[in-house]
């Protein structure tokens, strides 16, 4: 098996010549697979509070959809990394599954190795402006362990060249890759005049409707928007709407119980 350093030096090499994000994803991920990587996720988030700006994997669609359906976000320790740390984190899911104390950690890590995504490592990269990228790498492979804990500083290393030189894909959709923010139960709790505005919204309301109706300012609606999509991660009203419906959050409207 190559060295990381020696992959991790040819694949920033590599990247160097190519311009286009949907181009050096697909690279990177068929340059980490002929390696012996069998998964690649990544996305930005803000320290702290863990919300999520963008998120796209090279996972298969069939386990991202039993992630979904599963809520195995939960009890995912790679997405507790966006909220209460550590910088850098090694999982075994066998094991991870014979210790696991909940019914949904013992289907999360029963669906990793079942997916051939046993070993996981991932790290948190800070970026400007007080931002940073979680990138994780999985593998079955069977020198895995090892690369991921006597070779741990040249997973960083990799880890951070990927962090470093892959954006969210283009500016209207995460393509090629999958995209995982409507699946990740990461976002920060709307607030009751959040969730009633994305109601009226739903109901076909204009700004101005739903000031009426709220008995608030055009700037105040257009303000509890504008929170609503930072924490569904939605680059528009419409794909917020979308968003905080595929997470079950429009199901009891406020408004209507007062």
């Amino acid at each position: 098996m190559r060295n990381l350093t020696e992959f991790t030096l040819d694949l920033l090499e590599s990247l160097s010549h190519i311009f286009d994000d949907a181009a050096r994803w697909e690279h990177t991920v068929a340059r980490l697979n002929a390696f012996g990587f069998k998964a690649l996720n990544m996305g930005q988030f803000t320290p702290k509070s863990g919300i999520l700006h963008w998120a796209r994997s090279s996972m298969a669609p069939d386990w991202l959809k039993i992630y979904a359906e599963g809520g195995y976000s939960d009890a995912d320790l790679v997405l507790a990394q966006t909220v209460q740390g550590p910088e850098s984190l090694y999982i075994d899911s066998g094991r991870r599954l014979q210790e696991s104390n909940s019914t949904t950690a013992t289907a999360l890590y029963s669906g990793l190795v079942e997916h051939g995504y046993r070993h996981v490592f991932s790290l948190v990269v800070p970026c400007p402006g007080n931002l940073a990228m979680l990138v994780a790498l999985f593998t079955d492979h069977p020198e895995a362990g090892a690369w991921m804990t006597e070779q741990a500083s040249g997973m960083r290393i990799l880890a951070t060249v990927i962090g470093t030189n892959l954006g969210p894909g283009t500016e209207h959709g995460l393509r090629p890759g999958q995209d995982l923010t409507p699946i990740l139960g990461t976002t920060a709790p709307l607030s009751r005049r959040e969730s009633e505005v994305l109601h009226l919204l739903a109901d076909g309301l204009r700004n101005e409707q739903i000031a009426d109706a709220m008995k608030i300012s055009e700037i105040t609606v257009r303000m509890h928007l504008k929170s609503a999509r930072d924490k569904l991660r939605a680059p528009t009203r419409e794909a917020a709407l979308v968003r905080a419906v595929q997470m079950g959050l429009l199901s009891d409207p406020p408004y209507r119980n007062r």
